[in-house]
């Protein structure tokens, strides 16, 4: 192919004897398949790793759902300081996440193809599920497309009908007046083909670290904590060091 491209471009040139050019690009040509091949190979290599790590992850995903089960209203305090999902939610769905029992991610073996957000709930008011499951899965095609489980609401209490056909696509982090029919259950509701900003939110952040929101702690608040720290722990060190030089001058 390099060949034929470097024919083509020379072909109206005055000078058509120089070969160096296409041997030099015939060389970068299977140098970059060679690399392109490792780059295959790495892919390979970080999913086993990756899958590894998952495996051993699980137990003590596990032992974290069974304590954060134990504090009440932990989930809906982790979804309402987190300002991308808070700004999904009405006083409504509060309501709801109250009886939010345990929220788990499970990814696909294979880790590119897809993952589901389970949602575990207490006997409430609102819908006669005890669990509801949003899959992630990509297509032929590669667009990332979702099926959930049907919402049996109870009589008077289906939060989505106000979207009706207005359903769509939320953008996250976007400001939402209370008017707005965009909401934390008009997404889980919502399966049309493309990318799923919350879902990966909740994926990669929330699921990730979920204390970090519960206790409402913001990152650079806690650098600077940590930075706090390690200069208490020099100053410490420093006044040592001049306790021990005047024993010495003793």
């Amino acid at each position: 192919q390099i060949k034929q491209w470097y024919q083509r471009r020379v072909r109206g040139s005055a000078d058509n004897t120089n070969g160096d050019s296409q041997d030099n690009l015939e060389q970068i040509d299977s140098i970059q398949t060679q690399l392109d091949s490792l780059n295959d190979q790495a892919s390979d290599e970080i999913l086993k790793v990756e899958q590894k790590y998952n495996q051993m992850r699980k137990p003590h995903y596990q032992k974290r759902s069974e304590l954060i089960a134990k504090i009440p209203d932990f989930w809906l305090n982790t979804f309402m300081n987190h300002p991308q999902i808070a700004a999904l939610l009405d006083e409504a769905e509060e309501e709801v996440l109250r009886y939010l029992t345990q929220l788990t991610v499970e990814e696909t073996d294979d880790i590119r193809s897809g993952y589901k957000i389970i949602f575990q709930f207490r006997t409430n008011p609102f819908f006669e599920n005890t669990q509801l499951v949003k899959e992630f899965s990509m297509s032929e095609s590669g667009e990332m497309g979702t099926t959930e489980t049907k919402i049996s609401w109870k009589p008077g209490m289906a939060l989505t009908e106000k979207s009706g056909a207005d359903k769509g696509k939320i953008k996250v982090g976007a400001k939402r007046d209370r008017e707005d029919p965009f909401s934390f259950f008009s997404w889980f509701e919502d399966n049309s083909m493309g990318g799923d900003e919350v879902g990966e939110v909740i994926k990669d952040d929330i699921w990730a670290n979920p204390m970090q929101y519960y206790l409402d702690i913001d990152e650079e608040e806690e650098e600077l904590e940590d930075e706090d720290g390690d200069q208490d722990e020099e100053e410490e060190g420093d006044g040592d060091e001049g306790d021990e030089g005047e024993e010495q001058v003793e």
